[in-house]
């Protein structure tokens, strides 16, 4: 009885490390069709579901535990308090909150934390390995892209993986690169680990093999692609963690640095920062325009930061605000160089700069407690974990260098592989908090709680079921009115756009989609009420233009011009919105208004000579002939 009795209590166990692998290994290369934005939409609704799975299986699994063994490890603690601050800042402190995915992921990667911190430092070092083969298999995906026997996800570039452009693929792959590395420079000693556990000689000479090759295979399959994905941040994560663990691994430099003199020593320092200077320059100038352009966007986010000091603007806000701040700052500055290199912008393309814009100082302070912690945290004496200390910080570094040009913490895979990274470090920590050791609780009191516990978490996941799925019906719903847009069936997009409504009415991008399509169907005063709702949780110059035409449509001059000018000064180079402002003065009789517009619009700079812009010029050209001030 009671053998059978610990059976059963280890198959929760087992079927949870077997899901979450699953999960690790299949995620990253989900791109559903039927979704819209599929290379993230289609990952949310299944990681959603897995975590509903995760959270049945962890109860059930705490329901048949005797007894209580339960320690804290400090970094658990302020990522407590770190999450904590996040959601009450969203829901309490700020004033406005809308959808927010990220934030969906959020709950749900706590949940996987959670569970994490019950695995072993076995079942880390598989799960691990399960990531180093999910990287391949992405490694693959994007090399066949570039041979064109698959198709890319984006327009422009050749290859992208299963998301949605080059950049958060090489993200991807540069987070996996040190964990891959690492485990190929120390697989001698994780051999031994893993050996020792077996007393079966085939098991010990598969283990052999898994932990020679499939290191190996990762290391050659992400240098082969990397560079081909034009990611300097990429390169600069991928840079920085090698030569550390190549430097922990081999100690090259500590023994150089012993050997020679102190004159010596400097001149090599002098020569590695010139020689890091001038990588750096390179990297820079390798795509100027691109490199100028965040380099704005950061200029810009400090004015955000400067007027919502101390709590920002709230979790997943930065994209209501950023484009408003942008025509804010060239409505002062006029068209300046900067124009040039400017676009409609969601992310602040350096991940610290973003959560201050967020989260304001107070929550900067708090992630700065979270880096404290990570980095002073010791793993166990023995050698083997230390090791894998040493991979999991190298990891987290790669994905910090990541983030200071990029937007890893919108890519859920990204965020998969550092919950995994922190719930290790948490459990290697050789100083956690014991609060409770082999605990027993008496019967009466041990039914009670666990009763509670199992139906608190099957009513919890049966709402949030109904939930996901409603949204998964949202999310489909929302790609066939897009698709029924594009053919022109503006009458079916709208139907469509209706009935995803109640669960995407605070999506920005949803009521933009939606808004555009009532303004294009001539339902005017729907979408103005439509894409005023939008400008809550969103601004782009495709809301305001749209919003311009809905307020002309309705002989609503004034604000119809407000929309425009306002998109005009969001991105200053665009003439799509100087042109529809002259448009609106020549059909409202504002004739000495329109010739203006027109005039500025035929001495404009050309920044990609296109055939709508001839188009432009020649219509500016008749509206300054019309009114006979033309020369």
């Amino acid at each position: 009885m009671k053998e059978s009795t610990n059976v059963l209590s280890s198959l929760p166990k087992s079927a949870i490390v077997v899901l979450v692998s699953l999960l690790f290994l299949v995620l990253p290369q989900i791109n559903l069709s039927g979704y819209v934005q599929p290379t993230v939409t289609s990952k949310f609704i299944c990681f959603q579901y897995s975590c509903l799975v995760l959270l049945c299986l962890y109860s059930f699994k705490t329901g048949l535990t005797k007894t209580i063994s339960f320690s804290l490890s400090k970094l658990d603690i302020v990522l407590f308090i770190f999450v904590a601050f996040i959601t009450l800042n969203r829901y309490v402190i700020q004033t406005d909150f809308g959808f927010s995915i990220r934030f969906m992921e959020l709950v749900g990667l706590g949940v996987l934390y959670i569970v994490l911190r019950n695995f072993s430092n076995k079942n880390y070092v598989w799960l691990l390995l399960t990531i180093v083969v999910s990287s391949i298999i992405q490694a693959i995906y994007g090399n066949l892209q570039l041979l064109e026997y698959y198709p890319s996800n984006h327009s422009g570039f050749r290859m992208t993986g299963s998301f949605f452009n080059p950049g958060p693929y090489a993200g991807f792959l540069s987070a996996v690169w040190p964990i891959t590395l690492g485990m190929y420079l120390f697989k001698a000693n994780m051999i031994e680990q893993m050996q020792s556990k077996s007393g079966s000689v085939f098991l010990k000479k598969m283990f052999q093999y898994i932990f020679d090759y499939i290191p190996l295979l990762g290391v050659v399959s992400i240098l082969l692609v990397i560079p081909a994905s034009q990611s300097r941040a990429s390169w600069l994560a991928v840079l920085i963690s090698s030569c550390l663990l190549l430097e922990y691994r081999y100690r090259v430099i500590k023994t150089l640095f012993n050997k020679y003199s102190n004159l010596t020593r400097s001149i090599l320092i002098t020569g590695c920062i010139l020689i890091i200077g001038l990588s750096l320059l390179g990297v820079y100038h390798f795509k100027k325009g691109s490199s100028d352009g965040r380099l704005f966007i950061w200029k810009v986010s400090t004015e955000i930061i400067k007027e919502n000091t101390a709590f920002g603007v709230g979790f997943d806000r930065f994209k209501t605000h950023y484009m408003n701040q942008q025509a804010d700052y060239f409505s002062q500055h006029g068209e300046t160089e900067e124009a040039l290199v400017v676009d409609n912008t969601y992310y602040a393309f350096n991940e610290f700069i973003q959560f201050i814009t967020e989260e304001g100082v107070l929550g900067f302070i708090i992630l700065l407690f979270v880096l404290f912690f990570i980095i002073k945290i010791k793993t166990a004496a023995v050698k083997e974990r230390n090791e894998l200390g040493i991979i999991i910080k190298m990891s987290l570094l790669s994905i910090g260098v990541f983030a200071f040009f990029s937007y890893p913490m919108e890519i859920l895979p990204i965020k998969l592989i550092m919950i995994v990274l922190l719930a290790c470090l948490a459990t290697l920590d050789q100083n956690k908090i014991k609060l409770f050791q082999n605990f027993k609780i008496s019967a009466p009191i041990n039914l009670v709680l666990k009763t509670s516990l199992v139906f608190s978490v099957l009513l919890a996941s049966f709402f949030s079921f109904k939930s996901i799925n409603r949204l998964n019906n949202s999310f489909k719903n929302w790609e066939f009115a897009l698709n029924s847009y594009q053919y022109g069936d503006y009458e079916s997009a709208i139907q469509q756009y209706e009935e995803a409504y109640p669960e995407l009415k605070n999506n920005g991008d949803f009521l933009m989609n939606y808004g555009k399509a009532l303004s294009i169907y001539k339902q005017n005063k729907k979408a103005i009420q439509i894409l005023e709702e939008a400008k809550k949780h969103l601004n782009t110059t495709i809301i305001e233009t749209a919003l311009g035409d809905a307020y002309k449509n309705t002989q609503q001059y004034e604000e119809a011009e407000i929309a425009y000018k306002h998109a005009a000064n969001m991105i200053p180079s665009r003439f799509y919105p100087l042109y529809l402002m002259a448009k609106l003065y020549d059909d409202s009789g504002q004739k000495e208004k329109a010739v203006n517009i027109a005039k500025a619009i035929l001495d404009k700079d050309v920044k990609v000579s296109s055939t709508a812009i001839r188009e432009i010029k020649q219509e500016m050209k008749d509206i300054m002939t019309k009114n006979k001030l033309f020369n």
